[in-house]
């Protein structure tokens, strides 16, 4: 399937969220955590770009970027190819570091920008990794205004000219729920957030519908569901079978004990195929 363009216009707002092959670690100690802030710093700023939150966890990081005239797909190249050399180079491997393709999402500034800032603040506590207050977070630039490598006072002045009121606001709204949040009607943040929301939350666990996957599969294959079937497969429908077993499994679509009792075979085969990717 061939993938979609990535959307571009200068001025355009990105939520994007990178991850290492194979959810490996690949960002776990602070000099990996501290490199890869140095890569994103250094090609947002020579693109001219803005970078307004960012949280680098162990093996994923969510960045909001908003460029000029040169397009995300140039910055992000450079970020990533970067610090696969860097990371390569100093761990004395070779081979992917990231996931081949990084994930974004184009937003729209005026209604999302505080929300995204939000999130993103809110992912180790969310998931049960740290505090707000966690180290490698554009969280602490917004309260101490310390060492900004993010645009820190554009997104304050949207609570308040004045510094201190502008700070002591935003540390409020952190500590909105998002549904406290659209019931009160506060804010510049629409209740399609949740839209936002449920397509952030699929790509970061790389969830799809299992109906999704075979469609997909067949129509990509030329091939019915039902011919990979069973016990007795040799040759092409047995390698695509196999595809079809990792492709379900990655997205999480069904669990392997539903995946063997769909295609006739063993939990035992299902589960020797995942372990071997």
């Amino acid at each position: 399937m061939a993938r979609k363009a990535r959307i571009h216009y200068e001025g355009a707002l990105y939520h994007v969220i990178v991850r290492g092959n194979n959810r490996e670690y690949i960002l776990k100690n602070e000099k990996d955590k501290e490199e890869y802030l140095k890569k994103v710093t250094k090609y947002v700023d020579k693109y001219n770009g803005k970078l307004y939150a960012y949280v680098i966890m162990d093996n994923h990081c969510h960045l909001l970027i908003e460029v000029s005239d040169i397009p995300l797909s140039k910055i992000m190249q450079l970020i990533q190819q970067t610090y696969t050399s860097w990371y390569n180079k100093n761990y004395k491997r070779s081979g992917h570091v990231f996931e081949q393709r990084y994930k974004s999402i184009v937003c729209d500034k005026e209604t999302y920008l505080l929300s995204l800032i939000r999130y993103i603040h809110k992912n180790p506590v969310r998931t049960n990794i740290a505090s707000i207050d966690y180290k490698y977070s554009s969280h602490k630039e917004y309260i101490s205004g310390v060492d900004s490598i993010c645009s820190v006072e554009e997104v304050l002045s949207m609570f308040s000219s004045n510094k201190k009121k502008a700070v002591k606001s935003y540390i409020e709204f952190m500590d909105i729920e998002d549904s406290e949040e659209r019931e009160k009607g506060m804010g510049d943040v629409s209740p399609s957030f949740e839209n936002i929301e449920k397509e952030i939350n699929k790509m970061i666990f790389d969830k799809k519908e299992f109906k999704e996957i075979v469609e997909v599969f067949e129509k990509e294959n030329r091939i019915s569901i039902d011919e990979i079937k069973g016990k007795y497969l040799r040759g092409e429908k047995l390698r695509l079978r196999k595809e079809f077993i990792k492709e379900v499994l990655k997205y999480k679509a069904i669990n392997q004990v539903k995946i063997s009792e769909f295609l006739g075979v063993s939990y035992h085969l299902v589960s020797k195929i995942w372990n071997s990717k």
